[in-house]
């Protein structure tokens, strides 16, 4: 499977640089990344010139928000001498500025300016994004009326979908749309104490869509065992082996829970030190998979 990878690179050429007043700012363009617009900027600080990235969050006070990001900065000439910075940071703050590094503005001028240009690069990787609305990848809104033939009311979401295809790909469905349940006749069905959201994930990735990450894959999981869909459970685990950055005791725990037996072999067959297998039976052994501590414990007395 291909996992939705949150990483992104901005770059932009700075002109008349020696131009920037003191106290003043030069924008690069805005561009989006992961439902967000970001942006280079060059201030020109005294002695000093900071670069930032900087995130444009739409203000909403109802919505508290996160991004954990690693980045590395490039600052460079067109004669190919550059200076790389990395970093990190969590941002947490409307409209915020999120990464600064501060070089010498008489430096800056004398070693790196070439035509009064200079020109800077921005990787990023996002580790962790909450409170983000994510973008849809399909809808399923009313615009999509004239190929459904059920809507599925999901909390104040509507879904328009077929019948036939949900069954053919869910028990749960196969048994509420076209069973003998009063639902099979109606046109709209209400489904109980579900996260909208969540839902949403959960079609985008039974029509083919890329939608599993380290915020969905969760959400998706749930519901795709609660409704009996084997496919987006085959993608969650695949994702969770190939591309998740969750510890391996975490793997385990949802291994356990969604009986994810190539996911359990995978963690198993990583953990091969004291050190691992110690971090792996931390906590209550009770909780674990019986099978998981049974394999566990005899790698640790073939390590004695």
């Amino acid at each position: 499977m291909v996992a939705v990878k949150r990483e992104f690179e901005l770059s932009h050429v700075f002109k008349d640089v020696s131009k920037l007043e003191d106290g003043n700012t030069f924008y690069g363009p805005e561009e989006e990344h992961f439902n967000v617009q970001w942006r280079i900027v060059l201030i020109h600080q005294k002695e000093d010139v900071a670069v930032f990235l900087r995130y444009l969050h739409p203000k909403n006070e109802q919505a508290p928000w996160k991004i954990d990001s690693e980045f590395t900065l490039k600052l460079s000439n067109s004669s190919g001498k550059s200076v790389t910075k990395t970093g990190s940071d969590i941002w947490n703050s409307y409209d915020a500025l999120g990464f600064c590094d501060v070089f010498e503005w008489d430096s800056l001028l004398k070693d790196y300016l070439i035509d009064d240009v200079i020109i800077i690069e921005v990787a990023v990787k996002i580790k962790n994004m909450s409170g983000i609305p994510k973008k849809k990848l399909k809808s399923f809104e009313r615009s999509n009326e004239e190929f459904s033939d059920v809507i599925l009311a999901v909390g104040d979401k509507k879904f328009f979908v077929l019948r036939k295809f949900l069954a053919s790909h869910s028990t749960y469905f196969e048994t509420l749309l076209l069973g003998n349940f009063a639902e099979a006749d109606k046109s709209e069905v209400k489904l109980q104490d579900i996260n909208s959201t969540d839902f949403q994930n959960l079609m985008e990735v039974r029509y083919g869509e890329y939608a599993i990450d380290e915020e969905t894959v969760d959400g998706i999981l749930h519901l795709a065992h609660l409704y009996d869909m084997p496919f987006p459970i085959k993608r969650c685990e695949e994702f969770l082996v190939d591309s998740s950055e969750k510890s391996t005791k975490e793997k385990l725990k949802v291994a356990k829970k969604y009986q994810l037996e190539n996911l359990k072999a995978s963690c198993l067959a990583k953990i091969n030190t004291l050190e691992e297998i110690k971090a792996a039976l931390a906590g209550d052994l009770d909780e674990m998979d019986p099978s998981v501590v049974h394999a566990l414990f005899r790698k640790s007395l073939a390590l004695h």
